[in-house]
């Protein structure tokens, strides 16, 4: 008698930047799934900032906007962050990311976290007058800060990562094409898999996604079957990894 693995072979696409793919592709692998690693987007760190210029050191409230945010950030930070200085994260991975690298996480909001769960939080509300630099990659959503400079505040981005298009070889791209679902990160990493494979090989597919608004962008794109994780984790998104293959995800 065979016994049945929980993935039963379930073909996991999975877009994520290679330093951040590897313990998501294990537990699928783990789980008896076969995970497809193809990173669509190329992080490149911006050209040094200079901390003197940003006041860095004069800031009420760090925003932390994705995981790489932080890794960049304190790959050139040259100074210690005082202690008065509230360092925000705007979600569970971003979190986990600043713990990592000897931060505070002194503000997180609520699963699904992102920019809408974060401006909902009291600490938020609460920002007349203060000085908040938002740190991000190149080109970013301006709703969190708009939002935040109606509220009262003083706005300064501190942009320390660009987003690129790497470059897949042709077998690469076949073998992403056999993918039972994908997982997608951010609408940027959306639009460069659509330049790597073409999109009518796509839409059928299942997509787990990490937010409500990147669900949207993908409807509007013509995907036809999008779920949205509780939160970026790779625990929540092998949730959802499980539940594709119990709802016969390879149909």
């Amino acid at each position: 008698m065979v016994t049945k693995t929980l993935l039963d072979g379930l073909k996991v696409l999975v877009t994520r930047p290679e330093q951040q793919a590897a313990g998501l592709c294990e537990s699928i692998i783990a789980g008896g799934g076969e995970a497809i690693a193809l990173p669509v987007l190329d992080i490149l760190p911006i050209l040094p900032w200079n901390e003197s210029e940003l006041r860095v050191a004069e800031q009420d409230m760090i925003i932390f906007i994705s995981r790489n945010a932080v890794i960049h950030f304190m790959a050139r930070l040259q100074i210690c962050l005082a202690d008065n200085i509230e360092l925000v994260a705007v979600g569970s991975g971003t979190a986990a990311t600043m713990q990592q690298y000897g931060l505070r996480v002194d503000i997180q909001p609520l699963p699904p976290g992102g920019s809408e769960s974060l401006l909902a939080i009291p600490e938020l509300n609460e920002v007349q007058d203060k000085k908040i630099l938002i740190v991000r990659g190149e080109g970013g959503r301006e709703h969190l800060a708009d939002t935040l400079l109606a509220r009262g505040a003083n706005i300064r981005y501190l942009e320390v990562y660009r987003r690129g298009l790497p470059s897949r070889s042709k077998m690469e791209v076949e073998h992403a094409k056999t993918a039972d679902c994908i997982v997608i990160t951010s609408v940027a990493g959306l639009d460069n898999l659509c330049q790597l494979i073409d999109i009518d090989e796509l839409t059928s597919k299942w997509l787990i996604v990490m937010s409500e608004r990147i669900k949207q962008y993908a409807l509007t794109l013509g995907f036809q079957r999008c779920v949205v994780v509780t939160d970026s984790s790779d625990a929540a998104v092998m949730q959802q990894v499980n539940q594709m293959e119990r709802n016969d995800g390879k149909k």
